[in-house]
């Protein structure tokens, strides 16, 4: 039923299907409290927390894989190279532990307890990784830490932290889909949203928006996540994806947009098999078929859910962020610290 219901809402959302009345009542309720919580904020009637030190924040306003992480990495990487220690807030989605306070995590602790993008975070950053459900109490803490600047990972709507940056990621294939709010469309908030954002990148090309309007008159980083080649998990043998070209190949991708991956795959010529799994779900490996003779590809996101139980002949992606220009971005964040308090 969960599955039937994601297909249904991704043809509502995305392929022109029009939203059943309730959806469309219930998405009016929904815009309304949105804007009551961001007018209270605003209003000064609920409190905004200023930590002390630098905050960006990298969001969305839309459901769904847009490009979120693997910028969040690069923020961290950049930061770095500039001297500056980062803490990375992370919400631990999908982590069993209620996560109610505050808790630096690393490569070692569990995906299962932590949720899969955290223990990611941790283990591809040099950055310290905080899980909380409460931005704030996550934030005090990185700075009790001594970090110097704070990457708040799908922070968008938490307005109650004070923010330095607002960085707003789309997906340049899907957008905004049907321009609707939750849940008769995928939106979070409304476009109106990203003019009060500093900075917009989008995840694909100039060409990929020309048809968006909404995006023509603000500052745009383009960014593109590039699999060129995988490695075998047991093995450690490292292939180019083009040597698996006119081959069948099952990819497990428990991410927000996998179709984005998978056509990608196919237009290095792959012959994709998906294992269907939701958006920060995990599935028994056991039940993938003829991993031997198929091979399975895996992105770090997921694995890191499965390290020490994936079969031979399964491949790690290995996703290289490619940022177009970059100079927007790099003059923001010298701005974030030159401005540090």
């Amino acid at each position: 039923m969960r599955k039937f219901s994601h297909k249904f809402l991704n043809s509502i959302w995305y392929e022109g299907l029009r939203p059943p009345i309730i959806l469309r009542i219930l998405s009016v309720f929904y815009r309304c409290i949105v804007y009551l919580r961001r007018f209270l904020y605003e209003s000064g009637f609920l409190k905004i927390i200023n930590v002390g030190i630098p905050v960006i924040i990298v969001g969305n306003i839309s459901i769904g894989g847009t490009g979120k992480t693997p910028i969040t990495l690069w923020l961290s990487e950049e930061l770095s190279k500039k001297n500056q220690k980062v803490g990375i807030i992370s919400r631990g989605y999908k982590g069993n532990k209620k996560r109610q306070e505050p808790i630096i995590i690393n490569s070692d602790h569990s995906a299962t307890q932590y949720g899969d993008e955290a223990v990611y975070l941790a283990q591809e950053s040099k950055a310290m990784v905080c899980v909380c459900k409460n931005k704030i109490k996550a934030a005090k803490l990185l700075k009790e830490k001594g970090v110097d600047v704070i990457i708040s990972d799908d922070g968008l709507q938490h307005y109650a932290l004070d923010r330095d940056l607002e960085i707003l990621v789309i997906d340049g294939t899907r957008l905004f889909g049907n321009n609707m709010m939750l849940p008769a469309g995928p939106l979070r908030e409304h476009v109106a949203r990203i003019s009060s954002v500093d900075l917009l990148m989008v995840n694909g090309s100039q060409e990929s928006i020309k048809e968006e309007p909404l995006l023509s008159n603000y500052q745009i980083e383009y960014f593109k996540l590039i699999n060129d080649e995988v490695r075998e998990i047991n093995g450690n043998q490292v292939r180019p994806i083009i040597e698996f070209s006119d081959t069948e190949v099952q990819v497990l991708a428990g991410i927000g947009n996998p179709e984005k991956l998978y056509s990608e795959l196919k237009r290095e010529g792959l012959k994709i098999i998906p294992v269907i799994t939701e958006d920060h779900g995990e599935i028994d490996l056991g039940t993938i078929q003829n991993i031997k003779t198929i091979p399975l590809f895996i992105t770090p996101k997921d694995y890191v859910k499965y390290q020490g139980r994936v079969e031979d002949n399964t491949w790690l992606l290995d996703p290289k962020l490619e940022i177009k220009d970059g100079s927007k971005i790099d003059s923001l964040l010298n701005e974030v610290i030159e401005n540090k308090s």
